[in-house]
């Protein structure tokens, strides 16, 4: 089973949570949300803090695998919305130090959890926007639409769009009818987006397969979707389960919750 698959047009997917554009190596990821733990536990839920490790052994992997120039966070870099906890200042200075000591140039974009984050990243000098253009890339978190003040306005229906934001995901049966979820990436070149799964190990995120009206991303909730590609992400790989459509078609006779 394929760890990258590459998708023509310089962009490559890898089974590590991320994408990978060339010319210039761009490493994009999205959806951290560090100091999610934090906030269950301020809601008395009983669980460890154990995202950093993950993530930072993933991001280990991709930095020594892709040995990008650019590392663009597409959004929610942080979890909590209305202050920085300790652990969000501890953690992402941990992880910012990993990309200094690479010698990336980070870039951050906005992300709808990301209000306060800005004071973090003050102190390291990166700065954050609505989105970043890189050749005929533009990423966006896409809890916004494409505005002019956050990108080239003669070039929003021209560009090819990397979002975070929705947590894409698909979920299957078993022959004994238990419910298995994956993390997914979801390719559309005829619409011209690529949507990214979470980085977080604890992101819940968006069936694929449900109707484009119910999607978090509203710039895709008109469009159909039944042609792009589902790209789901297994302990042992990249597994290519063809069409939007076509999975559809296929749960028409099952009952998916």
């Amino acid at each position: 089973m394929e760890k990258v698959i590459n998708l023509g047009e310089g962009i490559r997917i890898s089974s590590d949570l991320a994408v990978f554009l060339t010319g210039p190596a761009v490493l994009g990821l999205c959806d951290l949300h560090i100091g999610y733990e934090a906030s269950l536990q301020a809601e008395a839920v009983a669980i460890p803090d154990f995202q950093l490790e993950i993530m930072m052994k993933r991001l280990e992997k991709l930095l020594d695998s892709f040995e990008p120039d650019i590392v663009v966070i597409n959004g929610d870099l942080k979890h909590e919305f209305s202050r920085n906890r300790a652990q969000e200042w501890v953690e992402i200075n941990t992880i910012l130090d990993m990309l200094a000591r690479d010698g990336a140039d980070v870039r951050v974009v906005r992300g709808n959890h990301d209000n306060y984050l800005k004071t973090i990243l003050a102190k390291r000098g990166v700065e954050m926007a609505g989105s970043f253009e890189v050749g005929d890339f533009v990423f966006v978190h896409g809890h916004n639409p494409l505005e002019p003040d956050n990108v080239n306005q003669d070039s929003i229906g021209e560009r090819f769009k990397i979002y975070g934001h929705e947590h894409p995901v698909i979920r299957l049966k078993d022959e004994i009818g238990a419910i298995m979820t994956l993390p997914c990436f979801l390719h559309d070149p005829a619409n011209k987006f690529l949507i990214m799964p979470a980085f977080s190990p604890l992101a819940s995120g968006t069936n694929v397969t449900s109707p484009s009206r119910t999607f978090m991303i509203k710039e895709l909730r008109d469009k159909e979707l039944a042609d792009a590609k589902i790209y789901a992400v297994g302990d042992d790989g990249i597994l290519d389960f063809g069409t939007v459509g076509a999975l559809r078609k296929m749960h028409e006779t099952e009952e998916y919750r």
